[in-house]
C-alpha cells in the first residue's frame, strides 16, 4: 500500500505532497468534529482509495444520479481553482434522512440540507485551518447541482487526483473528490505557512503525527482532537471581520524555494487502508438533528438591469421598474436557492409571505435560463 504523500508525489513535488498530506489530516479532524456536533457522533472514513486520472477517462464512473458540490479556492495572490465533491443523490438523501413524496422533491430537499450541512463544516474549516494561511486562503461552496459532473469532467484538461471513500455513521455515504492538479498546487503553497506554524507551536494545536510506516492513512480521532476542533455556533456581528479571519501568525523564516510541479503521465492506482471503525448510531438521528441549523430565507420581489449611468443617476424619489407584474407571486429563496413562490400579506404591522407554490427541482433552472 502507498501512503497519500507517495500518490500526491506523482502529481506534485515531494515537498508539496508532504504539506498536503499533513494538511489533509488537519482538515479531516476539523470536518469530523463539525459533523459530530451536527449528528451527535463522530464519523469514520473507510475504504479510502486514490488514483491519478485524466478527467475524461472517468466520466463513465458517474452515470448514476448524483449531486456535484464545487469547492472554490482563492487566495490574496489572485489564485483560484475549483475541486468537486460528488455524492450519489439517493444515498445522500438516506444519509441525511431527507424524506419527500417524490424523487423531484427529495432531490430539492436533499440539496438544501446538504448545502446547509456542508456550509457549517466549511465555516469550521475556514475558521480553524484555512483562515490561518498567510496567503489569505478561503474555500467557499458554489451552488450544488444535480448530475453535472460528466460535463465538468469533459471540460477539464488538468490531471486530477480522484479520491474515493465512504463516510460511515448511522448510514454510509460513498464520497468521490475530483481534485485538479492546479487546485492541489495552490492549496499546497497556501498551506505551507499553516503547517510551519503548527509545527512551531505543537502544544497549542491539534497534534500532527507523521504518516505511519505501514502506509495506513490514519484519520482516526481521539476525544481530545474532537474537542479541540469542535464546531462553535457563535453569532458574529455584521460589522466584524469575516468569520474565517484568524490571528496573525508569529514571524516565520523565509520559506525555502518551492520545487517545480512535475505533471507526468497517468500514474498507477493506489489504495489506502480503512480508517477507523464506524461508530454505533445514537438515539438522535435523522433530519431532527439539523433542526437547529440557521438558514437564510430571502424573498425576491423582482429583478432588472441598469447601466452604470443609470445607477449613478439614482437618488431620493427615483423609481426602478422591475420585471414582475403587480400581484404576481414573489420568489422565496433558501440559501439563495429558489424553493417556492408566495404572495405578499400583512401580519399585524409587518410584511409576510403566504406560500402558494413549491417549486420542483428543474423548474428553477429552466426559468433562470429562459
Amino acid at each position: 500500500m502507498s501512503e497519500p504523500s507517495e500518490v500526491l508525489g506523482q502529481l506534485l513535488s515531494p515537498a508539496q505532497a508532504a504539506t498536503l498530506d499533513t494538511a489533509g489530516r488537519q482538515v479531516w479532524t476539523t470536518a469530523a468534529a463539525a459533523l459530530q456536533s451536527l449528528h451527535g457522533a463522530a464519523p469514520s472514513l473507510t475504504g479510502v482509495d486514490g488514483r491519478l486520472v485524466m478527467p475524461d477517462e472517468v466520466i463513465g464512473e458517474f452515470a448514476r444520479p448524483h449531486l456535484t458540490v464545487p469547492f472554490e479556492l482563492s487566495t490574496n495572490q489572485d489564485q483560484a481553482a475549483t475541486a468537486y465533491l460528488v455524492i450519489e443523490t439517493a444515498q445522500t438523501a438516506a444519509y441525511l434522512e431527507s424524506q419527500a413524496d417524490n424523487p423531484d422533491d427529495e432531490e430539492q430537499q436533499t440539496i438544501v440540507i446538504a448545502s446547509t450541512v456542508l456550509g457549517q463544516v466549511l465555516q469550521s474549516l475556514n475558521n480553524t485551518v484555512f483562515g490561518r494561511s498567510d496567503a489569505g486562503l478561503v474555500v467557499a461552496i458554489d451552488d450544488i447541482t444535480a448530475n453535472s459532473i460528466p460535463a465538468i469532467l469533459q471540460a477539464l484538461d488538468d490531471p486530477c487526483l480522484l479520491l474515493r471513500g465512504t463516510l460511515s455513521g448511522a448510514h454510509e455515504l460513498p464520497l468521490a473528490f475530483v481534485l485538479p492538479g492546479t487546485f492541489l498546487d495552490i492549496m499546497a503553497g497556501a498551506m505551507e505557512s499553516v503547517i510551519a506554524s503548527a509545527s512551531a507551536s505543537a502544544s497549542d494545536s491539534v497534534p500532527l503525527e507523521p504518516p505511519p510506516a505501514t502506509g495506513t492513512l490514519s484519520l482516526g480521532l481521539t476525544q481530545e482532537e474532537l474537542e479541540a476542533a469542535e464546531l462553535l455556533d457563535v453569532e458574529i456581528p455584521s460589522d466584524s471581520a469575516p468569520s474565517f479571519a484568524a490571528p496573525e501568525p508569529p514571524p516565520l523564516a523565509p520559506p525555502l524555494p518551492r520545487e517545480p510541479t512535475p505533471i507526468g503521465p497517468a500514474a498507477s492506482r493506489a489504495r489506502f487502508a480503512p480508517v477507523g471503525e464506524a461508530p454505533e448510531p445514537t438515539a438522535r438521528s435523522g433530519i431532527d438533528l439539523l433542526a437547529g441549523l440557521q438558514m437564510n430565507v430571502t424573498v425576491e420581489l423582482g429583478r432588472t438591469e441598469l447601466t452604470v449611468s443609470e445607477v449613478l443617476g439614482l437618488g431620493p424619489g427615483s423609481v426602478i421598474e422591475l420585471d414582475r407584474l403587480a400581484g404576481e407571486p414573489v420568489d422565496i429563496l433558501v440559501n439563495d436557492r429558489l424553493i417556492a413562490r408566495g404572495e405578499v400579506v400583512v401580519v399585524d404591522e409587518n410584511f409576510g409571505i403566504r406560500v402558494v407554490e413549491v417549486v420542483r427541482r428543474g423548474v428553477e433552472q429552466e426559468e433562470r435560463v429562459g
